[in-house]
């Protein structure tokens, strides 16, 4: 986590003023149910505690500043202009991006002075990205007064990764749950209707250890947008073969999947297979967090695993490695890969008391195997996205 006093220090360094307004939003973890979001189906992700932290102060004139610590670099607008993508699709676009959102709202924005910096790591699919959005939607919903709910804020940092400015189709969990999160909780999600509920996390019994493969995921952007692709048709596939309108993949009863699963092609069928199945995982797993039951818990992640490995086709050598890893270690409930795939990060319940040794064993077996050591993060469910005066 980073400090208050690091973050007003590092602006006056910076800007030579100090900040008005400070903001930060999480990354998040996905426990059970990908590439459910935008399926309409259920997801249970937690926050973790890496953030994102952004620090403001307002501005006489229409000019944004805005500095990003970890590219070391200052971009500069006029808002008098009207808001224009940098034309890069870069760090700067996220923020434009939100700024556009609040334009479009009728919302007024200043010119502002913004130092932004995290400890999220990039590309490892602890949804940086997404923090970053909330982070400066919930800083400027401050800024402005503009009033937005915490599910308003979701929605318009979600609609600032769609936008031209950034372009990433991305689903509602990663930035409903950087603001939502509850600290010792994770939250079920409905994606369809938006609907969320915390579910308690004893973090006495469990720590969410993350495994970063070092494998950047170079496939994610076409692989996922395929994977997109094939749910569509199926459901549209669906549709035409029951004669009912569902209105999302989850709501395909299984009967109905079963009776006409073998008119749907391979990738079809295993698409659809893969989403129902993953919904009713998320359901118990979230029972078995209520109630206690992390030795079940753990056999849902290992067969979530299974289910992305051979029905969704978007693990890889590293993360099955990871898992395999994992299996043959004292004190772990369970693992699997999470985030969009083909690399990343692998998530594991373990017992309190072993997860040192599984950081070693994990660190020592995962090199011999790829010649680089994984990054191991250790963390428990975190508390939400929030603004706050600087001081």
């Amino acid at each position: 986590m980073i400090s208050n006093e690091y973050v007003i220090i590092s602006f006056n360094r910076i800007f030579s003023l100090h900040p008005e307004l400070m903001s930060s939003a999480p990354g998040r973890v996905n426990l059970i149910g990908e590439h459910t979001d935008y399926n309409g189906g259920f997801v249970l992700p937690a926050a973790i505690n890496r953030e994102i932290r952004i620090a403001a102060r307002t501005r006489h004139d229409r000019i944004l500043r805005l500095y990003s610590e970890s590219f070391a670099e200052m971009f500069e607008t006029s808002l008098a202009t009207g808001i224009i993508p940098s034309g890069k699709k870069g760090w700067q676009d996220y923020f434009l991006a939100v700024v556009d959102g609040f334009v479009k709202r009728g919302v007024d924005v200043p010119g502002m002075d913004i130092y932004i910096c995290g400890d999220i790591p990039q590309g490892a699919g602890l949804s940086s990205s997404a923090a970053y959005e909330v982070c400066a939607t919930i800083l400027l919903n401050a800024v402005c007064n503009a009033g937005l709910s915490p599910c308003e804020i979701a929605i318009l940092a979600q609609a600032a990764e769609h936008s031209p400015f950034v372009g990433v189709k991305c689903g509602i969990m990663d930035q409903l749950i950087s603001v939502m999160a509850q600290a010792d909780h994770a939250l079920l999600i409905d994606c369809h209707t938006l609907e969320t509920m915390p579910v308690p996390f004893d973090s006495s019994r469990a720590k969410i250890v993350l495994i970063n493969s070092m494998k950047r995921r170079g496939l994610v952007d076409s692989e996922y947008n395929r994977r997109r692709a094939e749910c569509e048709d199926g459901l549209r596939i669906m549709r035409k073969l029951s004669g009912k309108e569902f209105p999302t993949i989850r709501h395909i009863p299984a009967d109905v999947f079963e009776r006409f699963q073998e008119s749907l092609t391979e990738n079809h069928r295993r698409s659809i297979r893969h989403n129902l199945t993953e919904n009713e995982r998320v359901h118990h797993f979230s029972k078995c967090l209520a109630g206690g039951d992390y030795e079940t818990a753990g056999r849902l992640l290992y067969a979530s695993h299974e289910s992305l490995r051979t029905d969704f086709e978007i693990s890889c050598a590293e993360l099955d490695c990871i898992v395999q890893i994992a299996s043959r270690c004292e004190g772990v409930y369970g693992c699997r890969m999470t985030g969009a795939g083909f690399g990343g990060c692998a998530v594991a319940l373990v017992e309190p008391t072993h997860v040192e040794d599984f950081a070693l064993v994990m660190s020592v077996e995962y090199e011999k195997s790829f010649s680089i050591l994984p990054e191991i993060h250790v963390t428990s469910p975190s508390a939400g996205a929030t603004a706050m005066v600087a001081r």
